[in-house]
């Protein structure tokens, strides 16, 4: 059994860190959620004062936040990991955020004797739920193997990309493909009912031919239903392809298309659904038929 920290039970953290407690280990966490902290602290979990005193409790350190700036406050910010962290203590991030801050992140804790990985996920509440997320790592061989009995715990699919940033840049790319895979799958579901084709037929024709995918098995019946319950929020994928878009102008890689999925994404937050599943960019073309 080992001493885990937790910081960040939101929608994926929270089954994430239920998953780790029920395997046994002793989980130390902090929260300011009144639910969240009586539904862990009723697990078994124990409630810790801030991110610092979440450190100075654990071996291991998992936190999982919605971008950038919140990494930087949870553990280098004035009650943060840093404060409580002692030489040899491990870090892993599974946020979704961009390489250069996993670097300075990382790199500040290096200074004060403690390592860090960067791990973020993809799979979903429902692999968070059933511990089948894919996992993409960033980090050292020696911390990686360290980790991992706490990773596969999480995820059923560990990807060790190479040093520190890679796990982020690994999901930035997915994010890129699977956010602009999305938006075109909304205009040619527009398409096909402004031709006046059943939308339930033209599923079953994609579903048995070369344009699906696992983005149109999951998401193409919320477009035919023009339901979209927030699985992952149009909002968060806004924030990851422009973070993908980022890192393709640093590297001056060319990324035309990821910069339309962008506007798109942007004009469906502006619509007011950017707390609607990320699918719900093919409302923009509700009335755009074409």
């Amino acid at each position: 059994m080992s001493k885990i920290g937790f910081v960040g039970l939101g929608t994926m953290g929270g089954p994430m860190a239920s998953n780790l407690l029920r395997a046994g280990h002793e989980l130390f966490f902090y929260a300011r959620r009144e639910p969240v902290v009586k539904q862990f602290v009723d697990a078994g979990a124990t409630k810790c004062a801030n991110c610092a005193d979440v450190a100075r409790s654990a071996d291991v350190i998992v936190t999982i936040v919605t971008a950038d700036r919140e990494v930087e406050q949870v553990i280098l910010g004035e009650d943060g990991i840093i404060r409580g962290g002692d030489p040899g203590k491990l870090v892993i991030d599974m946020s979704t955020i961009g390489p250069a801050t996993v670097r300075q992140v990382a790199a500040r804790l290096e200074a004060v004797g403690m390592s860090m990985l960067d791990a973020p996920v993809s799979g979903g509440p429902s692999g968070a739920e059933q511990g089948s997320l894919a996992i993409m790592v960033g980090g050292n061989e020696r911390d990686v193997l360290r980790a991992r009995p706490v990773l596969d715990i999480l995820g059923d699919k560990v990807f060790h990309l190479g040093p520190v940033g890679a796990g982020q840049t690994g999901k930035l790319v997915n994010q890129m493909l699977s956010g602009g895979t999305m938006a075109l799958i909304g205009e040619a579901m527009s398409l096909a009912k402004a031709a006046g084709l059943d939308l339930t037929q033209v599923s079953d024709v994609i579903s048995g031919s070369s344009g699906n995918s696992t983005m149109f098995s999951s998401r193409a019946q919320f477009v035919m239903d023009d339901h979209y319950p927030p699985g992952f929020k149009t909002e968060l994928m806004r924030k990851d392809v422009a973070l993908a878009l980022s890192l393709a102008h640093e590297l001056h890689s060319p990324a035309p298309m990821a910069s339309v999925a962008l506007q798109q994404y942007t004009s469906t937050v502006r619509r007011g659904d950017g707390t609607l599943d990320f699918s719900a960019v093919a409302r923009l073309w509700e009335d755009k038929p074409g």
